[in-house]
């Protein structure tokens, strides 16, 4: 990779979304004992808020329609445990991204070859990750009710189905309650 954002850089970043707004550095590891379990090397990294947590919440939210009902159902967990994601692709369909979040944890998968190659909509990505967590929620025995938490701030407004607007009398035909950061409601 000469060019562009790694996958480590990419999981990081979705990982702030998921962690409400808070980014944490990824690490390999985060602490190294010795025998007697004195601490070597202390690698816990540091928390920084990068967006509000309004923001991240929303962006989750938003997220979470990709797994359930667009491009990412491929993604969605055995265990039915709520998931937020995207799926991306580059031109010419050479690179494929899933990158995903569970309330426990943030994983990307990328799949491509070195050589430029078209995989032609291919989903292998999004069941990789699916297995992984799933897997994952299974080994550490994870309560699959858990969901992303929502912070303050948070308010629903019925808009106008077409418009995303306020709802005008005899103007808008159906309506749907949308989540907004308040002061933010159309």
């Amino acid at each position: 990779l000469t060019d562009g954002v790694t996958n480590l850089e990419l999981t990081g970043a979705y990982a702030s979304i998921a962690n409400g707004g808070n980014y944490v550095e990824p690490t390999f590891y985060s602490k190294v004992l010795d025998h007697d379990g004195n601490v070597l090397i202390d690698n816990t990294p540091e928390e920084k808020q990068v967006m509000k947590a309004t923001t991240a919440w929303l962006i989750n939210d938003a997220m979470q329609d990709v797994v359930t009902s667009g491009t990412g159902t491929a993604a969605r967990l055995s265990s039915g445990m709520v998931v937020s994601g995207k799926t991306g692709t580059t031109s010419n369909n050479y690179d494929y991204w899933f990158c995903g979040s569970t309330p426990y944890y943030t994983a990307s998968i990328w799949m491509g070859y070195d050589s430029n190659t078209d995989f032609s909509n291919s989903n292998y990505h999004k069941v990789i990750w699916r297995k992984i967590m799933d897997e994952i929620i299974y080994a550490k025995e994870l309560d699959t009710s858990a969901t992303f938490k929502k912070p303050s701030g948070i308010v629903t407004e019925k808009v106008c189905a077409t418009s995303g607007a306020l709802p005008v009398e005899g103007k808008c035909k159906s309506t749907i309650t949308e989540y907004f950061a308040e002061g933010t409601v159309p």
